[in-house]
């Protein structure tokens, strides 16, 4: 679909009316959801959907407006409405003048690659595999009592066009799987389990190997936390699992979000180049790496890269937009990203994750002794002004004399996000990449969770036993933070 003319227009049309900046983001996004519950399909949408999202700079005021319809007539009082906010707010505004950070005017059509195509893709091959999915499971283990199945896939043409001379097509392909499940124990206590996986491209990922791999680990874990015990709260030496060590990176990571940072919700303005880990702690938010959160060039028109963010323990660097960066007299780092071109763009994450080390798993094991192994992720909370932190996990397993022993469940990590680094100290080599989602400011996008195991001398672990049920779960924001 060509998307270029309704842009065009659009941005001609602000610049008569006296904007100094205009920029356009033009989305035709193709959604299909199909769910299964015990053996039943319990959901199906197919949804296509168009919007346009103008952003304007008039003096030190932005303006933004977007519609869901792309005939010309609305495309052009949308403009309008956008101008007419940023005029507005400027007339009442003291602020000094807003100035974006140059970047290289560009002229380009990129796409992800896709074997099985989700707008051509017939729906009795997604509930083969779904049902191929579900007796797989039912046939190895008989404890579960609700099963969930969900299907996600995406195929998004973004465009972007500004007043510099940018003009960016690209093609966002994606598919993820959940799966979750109500176990059935000898207590009381719900246990619900829930994972996910996915990436860049569509249905032809779970043919992969890794896939069968990530399969029967979930279901082999099943009877064991439907028989776990209840975990006694202290601080010990722990070890992340790829999942659980993404959460406390993700979480540490907003506060190097630079919008925050500017607006007095993070310190970390005064620690750039200052020790803030152990030496075993580099993080790198990387857009161009193919996790969930990649992306060619962000909502603002720069291009992906990779950002180091800390390495070997010394705070580097932070996440910029444009704004942003020229406030803070940096370079952007493609980090302004919005849900989608119905919103307003913000610094968010992409794929963000700590540096693989030089251990193998039995190491980190052994050099423990006696912790826990804690593994998947609940979610997670922080405070990025004071740095509290809390990490709500699945399940674990206790670590005696250096060997993985019996499962536990119903805890949670807690500590503070600028002192927790320190801690660190060991890294597997190998990465773990699964599907996840972030949310900020009333907007959610997706972002990789990418992790090695991650070693811990001591944190806090207390009990969390809120009773958590399958019905309540919406596994489309499972892993949401």
């Amino acid at each position: 679909m060509a998307l270029n003319p309704y842009a065009t227009d659009a941005i001609e049309y602000a610049l008569k009316l006296d904007a100094d900046y205009v920029d356009i983001r033009v989305e035709n996004e193709f959604a299909n959801f199909i769910g299964l519950r015990n053996n039943e399909i319990c959901g199906v949408n197919t949804n296509l959907q168009e919007s346009i999202g103008i952003r304007v700079l008039y003096k030190n005021c932005w303006g933004f407006a977007s519609i869901s319809s792309l005939d010309n007539s609305s495309i052009m009082r949308t403009t309008q409405n956008a101008v007419k906010i940023a005029k507005k707010t400027a007339k009442k505004s003291d602020k000094k003048k807003i100035n974006l950070a140059e970047i290289s005017s560009r002229k380009t059509s990129v796409s992800d690659s896709c074997k099985k195509h989700p707008q051509y893709l017939e729906q009795k091959d997604r509930i083969d595999l779904l049902n191929w999915l579900n007796s797989r499971i039912n046939s190895r283990v008989n404890i579960v009592k609700v099963l969930d199945l969900k299907l996600i896939e995406n195929h998004t043409q973004k465009l972007f066009m500004n007043s510099e001379g940018s003009e960016i097509e690209q093609i966002l392909i994606r598919a993820s799987l959940f799966l979750g499940c109500s176990l059935g124990g000898s207590s009381n206590f719900q246990r619900v389990r829930s994972v996910g996986f996915g990436g860049v491209g569509g249905i032809e990922q779970f043919e992969q190997y890794s896939f069968e791999e990530f399969l029967d680990n979930f279901i082999s874990t099943l009877p064991e936390i439907a028989q776990a015990k209840l975990v006694k709260p202290k601080e010990q030496p722990i070890i992340l699992n790829e999942e659980m060590g993404w959460n406390l990176c993700h979480e540490f990571c907003h506060a190097v979000e630079s919008d925050l940072i500017i607006s007095g919700q993070s310190p970390l303005d005064t620690r750039i180049g200052s020790k803030i880990g152990s030496e075993e702690v580099t993080i790198i938010d990387d857009a161009s790496f193919k996790g969930y959160g990649e992306y060619y060039f962000d909502d603002e028109g720069v291009k992906a890269s990779g950002t180091l963010i800390i390495e070997d323990g010394i705070l580097f660097d932070v996440l910029q937009s444009r704004e942003t960066a020229a406030e803070m007299n940096a370079i952007p780092t493609s980090n302004g990203r919005a849900e989608s071109s119905l919103y307003y763009p913000q610094v968010r994450q992409s794929n963000t994750f700590f540096e693989p080390g030089n251990y193998k798993f039995e190491e980190l094991i052994e050099g423990a002794k006696n912790g826990l192994y804690i593994c998947d992720t609940f979610g997670g909370t922080a405070d990025t002004v004071h740095g509290n932190f809390q990490l709500d996990a699945q399940y674990g397993r206790k670590i005696e004399k250096g060997e993985l022993g019996d499962y536990v469940t119903g805890f949670s990590i807690i500590g503070n996000l600028y002192t927790i680094l320190g801690d660190v100290n060991g890294m597997t080599k190998d990465l773990g990449s699964f599907p996840s989602y972030c949310g900020k400011q009333g907007q959610r996008v997706s972002v990789g969770a990418i992790s090695p195991k991650v070693s811990l001398k001591s944190v806090a672990v207390i009990s969390n036993i809120a009773q958590r049920q399958i019905r309540k779960i919406d596994f489309t924001r499972v892993r949401e933070t």
